[in-house]
């Protein structure tokens, strides 16, 4: 009788269960095995499953929920590798006597203040620095001073009087030299915007103070290289000789003289909440000797698949605000001006805008109560985390979740070494040679060695990583591998596909040989050869099929059906069987 569909299948399962290359499985189904040993293998699976399952499940979640390492690549990163850092020189006298004389003399003039003396404007416009620390001392002076602008009708471009009111980089900077060569301080250094006001600046490649993308004639954004040092030391460095003209102080914001260096990443905007500017200090009659080492941080290609919250950062093509990469700094003080414009309704003059200058107001003197009410909100920057015991510190606080760390940056570090600025060593050096030691101070600014470090930001486990670990696993506890997903399929797609066609053909065998010798549901003789008693009574012997045939459990369907009836052949076997109408003796199967 033909196979069952259920048969077939259950009879390649026990094979699959009997080859396959999973540890084990064979005891399940193997004949001669006790049920108590069957059930014991089983037990033994499904723990084994249980803890692949469990294993592969955690190491999936570790997979997902990673975040990037960062781990030292070199130690040996050459600095001729290494952008050299933009250096700024910001006066700490941000108002000039001289000039405030100056501009108190022009107002009456020009506006006609006949309610006040120069003296006393000069005294007034001294308030105008408060435009850069926002504070509030001396409120009645500043109320004075913006009753008479309002009385008098007095505007004035704050841009542009703040830059001239301090000290301009050709009167700071005396001398310069870059790289062991002297160079005019004009080529090295511009006055742009920092968050000390203007300042001059050298290596600092925006093309502009603002938020605005620079492009040249044929359409491409301007982007500039930052300059780089070639070997390390003071005479492959900057040094710069400052003159702080101390009788000409009128508004320091420091209680000393002399300059503030910043020391920053050539692509940013130099922001002191970003964490990425360093402040020096540089007194009047010293020579400071600030040695430089850098850190520099690459990505790998892993982490860029990982979502921004895990990772920790943003690449250049995430979020730009300005040219064509991007920066934490920039990032933060886009929030800031955004805070700002929403509160105040105004930009203090040295803060980047967005779009053109014209169309974004600037803060004036009657703006000070709002900037000194939020000064501190905005230099502080609101952790992502809720800080147990800091919830006012929370509310009043800027909020930026929007800004992240770049995944590739430089970080700079300085260390500093000062000694007295000596008429005697000014004489006997070629850069200080012919200046006399009175207000001046002079600063080098170099790498201490020409090995940087270099570090690396992967993921601990990248996707060859989890497969390989997955792997593992599953071949530790159960023998499981790629060849044995191949092994499960073959089994159950082409094997079952094979069993069941052979099947049917088997059927369809038997029903087409019944029918071409007249018999209705004619039976095959035993495997023995002889024919059963009722068939010999009913009519003409039934053929006899071969034991080789009839034991691989397959009948071919006939090739040759002559119209007698008298011969079939089925592939190499044939047999001959005679009409009804007559008896004839039965001839047994012939073999080609």
């Amino acid at each position: 009788m033909a196979r069952s569909r259920r048969d077939v299948i259950a009879q390649v399962v026990a094979d699959y269960m009997q080859q396959t290359s999973l540890h084990g499985y064979r005891y399940l189904t193997e004949p001669g095995r006790h049920w108590f040993e069957r059930l014991l293998w089983l037990v033994v699976h499904a723990l084994a499953t249980g803890g692949v399952v469990w294993q592969v499940n955690t190491m999936y979640h570790e997979y997902r929920t990673q975040v990037p390492i960062t781990t030292v690549q070199s130690t040996h990163y050459h600095v001729s590798l290494v952008p050299f850092p933009a250096v700024a020189i910001c006066d700490i006298n941000k108002i000039r006597k001289s000039r405030v004389q100056a501009l108190a003399a022009k107002l009456i003039r020009e506006h006609g203040l006949a309610s006040v003396t120069q003296e006393e404007l000069t005294g007034l416009l001294r308030f105008l620095g408060r435009l850069y620390d926002h504070s509030r001392e001396g409120e009645e002076y500043i109320m004075r001073l913006e009753e008479l602008f309002i009385t008098y009708n007095v505007t004035l471009d704050y841009r542009g009087v703040m830059q001239m009111l301090g000290t301009q980089c050709d009167e700071l900077l005396l001398a310069c030299r870059w790289a062991g060569k002297a160079k005019p301080c004009t080529e090295l250094f511009e006055t742009r915007k920092t968050m000390e006001g203007y300042c001059c600046t050298f290596n600092y490649v925006r093309p502009t103070d603002n938020f605005d993308t620079s492009y040249d004639e044929t359409g491409e954004v301007v982007a500039e290289d930052a300059q780089r040092s070639l070997a390390d030391g003071p005479m492959m460095g900057l040094s710069v000789l400052v003159n702080s003209n101390i009788s000409d102080y009128f508004y320091p914001l420091l209680p000393t003289t002399g300059v503030k260096l910043l020391v920053f990443n050539p692509n940013d905007y130099p922001d002191t909440a970003s964490g990425g500017l360093i402040e020096k200090l540089v007194m009047a009659q010293e020579e400071v000797f600030f040695t430089l080492s850098s850190v520099t941080t690459k990505p790998t290609a892993e982490v860029v698949g990982l979502s921004k919250e895990r990772r920790g950062c943003l690449f250049n093509n995430e979020k730009i605000l300005f040219s064509n990469f991007y920066s934490y700094s920039d990032c933060l003080m886009d929030c800031r001006v955004q805070s700002m414009r929403n509160l105040c309704g105004c930009l203090p003059f040295y803060s980047p805008v967005k779009g053109k200058e014209e169309d974004t107001r600037v803060c004036e003197i009657g703006d000070l109560r709002c900037l000194n009410k939020h000064t501190e909100m905005w230099q502080t920057l609101r952790p992502r985390q809720d800080l147990p015991g800091l919830e006012l510190e929370m509310t009043q606080s800027l909020e930026c979740n929007e800004c992240f760390p770049a995944c590739g940056d430089t970080v700079y570090h300085v260390e500093t070494t000062s000694m007295p600025l000596q008429q005697v060593l000014m004489d006997h050096s070629n850069f200080l040679r012919g200046f006399k030691v009175e207000n001046h101070s002079a600063f080098h600014i170099y790498f201490g060695s020409t090995s940087q470090s270099l570090m690396n930001k992967s993921v601990r486990m990248a996707w060859p990583d989890l497969l390989s670990n997955v792997g593992g696993i599953c071949g530790v506890f159960v023998g499981f591998s790629a060849m044995s997903v191949i092994e499960f399929l073959y089994f159950f797609t082409l094997r079952v596909f094979v069993a069941l066609s052979s099947r049917r053909r088997m059927s369809l065998g038997r029903a087409a040989v019944a029918g071409s010798v007249g018999f209705q549901g004619f039976t095959p003789a035993p495997l023995t050869g002889h024919k059963p008693a009722a068939a010999a009574r009913a009519g003409p012997p039934a053929p006899r099929y071969p034991k080789e045939l009839l034991s691989a459990g397959v009948v071919l369907t006939p090739t040759t059906a002559p119209a007698d009836g008298g011969h079939f052949s089925w592939g190499r076997y044939s047999f001959h069987s005679q009409p009804q109408s007559h008896q004839a003796q039965q001839h047994g199967p012939r073999r080609y």
